[in-house]
């Protein structure tokens, strides 16, 4: 095999020139084709060889803006390396602007543009960047390290693994910007996000949506602060810290446990206290029905002049309802009986004519009130005072619920 070599180490040991669109300057083939079966550098159409630090073993360079280096086949560009670098692309000297360092293209939806991978099973035991299939990196403050763009609407960059498939270290550890949603979470099985510190929201609302279960779980082993704490830190705004609304107009909040307040409480549209009592007959007992005891302690209308055992006023009647209920229990026949405030009350003006102020008892006619005419038999049996007039007829007034 013959051997050119340049003993003075002036030149190159050899020179191939072309001027040749069609041809190159040099040519290495290999023809033989089995499989060489180790790592050796060895089989190769050009091998290139040099101890110079920081030379390379070859070198492509181009005049134009063509390419500095060409492989076509399974691979077609190898590098290896003991422990150094593989493969470095670099598109420009330093100091001078150039293009991409390392570009790599396919057309192959089971392929990848570019693959990196590292073979090493050992822990690298620190928090350097080392040990990735693929490192980003760049100097450009507006810049990412790595980008991963996908002009099809696809996922820009996934990351797939057995614990962590994407861990983000800096001042902001991941950042996402999205015109429906800056950072997507999907859950299989787990938590679409978990957060191990603060989780501070800025200019926005934390908007939780659950069909099934809760919106909001907080807990504290704390004994000096709420789980939850609701601020309105405008002196003069109008609106609540907490805002609760049941679409059905049934329970906005529930307490098991004690309450405290330090301020008002203030019961908007609500005009009575009232407090659930058993009645013998759901249907006799709708609003504005005055209610006597009857047998063990079961409500039932009027039906008697001036009688003692006037407990008081189904509430709810009209636009009056209650703004505190006692003793609410689920199922049975019961019904709010106003004991205090204003509500709408049955009355029967055909006894004698009601004017405002008039105290009112218990009439014969069922369920309605009357006129209280007779001071001392209403003695123990007033249940309120009148609030509008009612010249003759039946009707319904407001009331001012004062038992006596």
């Amino acid at each position: 095999m013959p051997t050119f070599t340049n003993d003075g180490g002036s030149g190159d040991g050899i020179l191939g020139i072309t001027s040749s669109e069609e041809f190159s300057g040099v040519v290495g083939r290999n023809d033989d084709t089995k499989a060489k079966g180790n790592a050796a550098p060895s089989g190769n159409g050009v091998t290139g060889f040099t101890a110079v630090p920081d030379g390379a073993g070859v070198l492509g360079l181009h005049a134009g803006i063509g390419l500095g280096v060409s492989g076509v086949g399974l691979i077609g560009v190898w590098g290896g390396s003991f422990n150094g670098v593989g493969v470095l692309g670099v598109s420009a000297p330093p100091g001078q602007k150039g293009g991409d360092g390392v570009q790599g293209v396919t057309n192959s939806e089971q392929r990848n543009g570019v693959y990196g991978r590292n073979e090493s099973t050992s822990a690298r035991g620190g928090n350097e960047p080392q040990g990735n299939g693929v490192l980003g990196y760049t100097r450009v403050p507006d810049a990412a390290g790595v980008l991963g763009v996908n002009g099809a609407g696809g996922v820009g960059v996934q990351g797939t693994s057995s614990s962590h498939g994407i861990l983000g270290q800096g001042r902001f550890g991941v950042t996402g910007r999205g015109s429906n949603a800056g950072i997507w979470g999907i859950a299989n099985g787990g938590w679409a996000g978990y957060f191990s510190g603060p989780v501070f929201v800025q200019g926005g609302t934390l908007d939780v949506q659950n069909p099934a279960g809760e919106c909001l779980h907080a807990e504290t082993s704390s004994p000096d602060v709420a789980a939850i704490a609701a601020f309105q830190s405008n002196p003069v705004a109008q609106t609540a810290a907490i805002y609760a609304k049941h679409a059905g107009g049934l329970t906005a909040g529930f307490f098991d446990g004690s309450v405290v307040v330090t301020g008002d409480i203030v019961l908007l549209e609500a005009a009575d206290c009232a407090e659930e009592f058993e009645v013998a007959d759901i249907a006799d007992a709708e609003p504005g029905t005055l209610m006597v005891l009857g047998e063990e302690g079961v409500l039932r209308p009027c039906c008697d002049a001036y009688d003692s055992c006037a407990v008081g006023i189904v509430s709810g009647a009209e636009d009056y309802r209650p703004g505190l209920v006692l003793d609410r229990r689920s199922g049975g026949m019961r019904r709010p009986i106003a004991l205090m405030g204003k509500v709408f009350c049955k009355v029967d003006a055909d006894y004698a004519a009601i004017s405002a102020g008039d105290l009112l008892t218990s009439s014969p006619t069922p369920g309605h009130a009357m006129r209280a005419v007779d001071r001392d038999a209403a003695f123990g049996a007033v249940i309120g005072k009148a609030l509008q007039p009612l010249a003759d007829g039946r009707g319904l007034i407001p009331v001012l619920v004062a038992l006596q």
